[in-house]
């Protein structure tokens, strides 16, 4: 069970960072992971709270939209920018991430850190390119997000902060789709897919599709965005993009699901995820699935 011995509340980044620094203190934001992730069970004693430092923004500045370690998932689900990016796919994510209470308190940094293979925002975090900022006490580097995850509950970042994520927003022209397949529509994720698409006279010329849950990692399914460029928005040429996500994941099984199911809905999650983007969904299919 959890023994924290001590919390911190710092007031500024560079009182965080110096703080983080230490080993056994974890950074919390909504806290939301705390209680449920078993690597908190593991040497953490102390928690560093990062609310008093002014992170919870979301804002854009010269070609990218920004936003801070301190933005809820109610935030950014609710932000008119974020709505529009490629047809509202990060904000999809953050909508259908736990219940309204945890929406309340949980942050889209603290989703991206937990490294959690079953997140619901990074699969659309990763479609739109998005980078993260972490810091500490040897200075301020930028990750690319698809660089950022090593394996489950894994990643880069090291004693550091994520003190902001950003996307850029030439990906306006994007049109974007996000599913998600759970036990309940508050459960954790049994798989998710987000894809983004760029259309020209009916013929795919950019395509981005990336899984949750079917992998160590958020899984980028290269083998079927390479089937999709090139050929015509058709609900043929989606459902064979389909068939190679079920060929590209490596699941496993939990108590949520066996790998044989994960395996077989990915390529269902993967489809409507398509047909949103492509314009093709029909009724039932623009959100999540239960």
């Amino acid at each position: 069970m959890l023994k924290i011995t001590m919390y911190y509340s710092p007031e500024t980044v560079a009182e965080a960072v110096a703080l983080l620094a230490e080993e056994g203190r974890t950074v919390i934001a909504g806290g939301t992971d705390l209680l449920v992730n078993p690597r908190y069970m593991v040497g953490v004693r102390e928690v560093v709270d990062i609310r008093r430092l002014g992170l919870n923004y979301i804002c854009v500045e010269g070609n990218w939209l920004r936003i801070g370690a301190g933005a809820t998932m109610r935030m950014v689900a609710k932000h008119s920018v974020v709505q529009e990016l490629a047809s509202g796919i990060l904000a999809r994510g953050a909508a259908a991430c736990g219940s309204p209470n945890i929406r309340n308190m949980a942050t889209l940094a603290g989703n991206v850190a937990s490294a959690l293979p079953s997140a619901d925002t990074p699969p659309s975090l990763l479609a739109l390119g998005a980078e993260v900022l972490l810091v500490s006490t040897r200075g301020e580097r930028w990750v690319p997000l698809e660089k950022f995850f090593t394996g489950p509950a894994k990643s880069v970042r090291e004693r550091e902060l994520i003190q902001e994520v950003r996307v850029p927003l030439d990906t306006t022209r994007l049109q974007g789709g996000f599913y998600k397949i759970g036990r309940t529509a508050e459960d954790i994720s049994i798989v998710n897919a987000a894809a983004a698409l760029a259309l020209e006279d009916g013929v795919i010329r950019v395509a981005r599709l990336v899984l949750g849950a079917v992998a160590p990692t958020p899984l980028r399914a290269m083998q079927a965005e390479a089937a999709l460029i090139g050929q015509p928005v058709t609900e043929e040429t989606l459902r064979r993009a389909a068939e190679i996500v079920r060929e590209e994941v490596r699941p496993i099984s939990d108590q949520r699901a066996s790998a044989d199911y994960r395996r077989r809905i990915s390529g269902v999650a993967a489809l409507r995820a398509l047909r949103q983007a492509a314009g093709l969904a029909t009724r039932g299919e623009e959100w999540h699935h239960a």
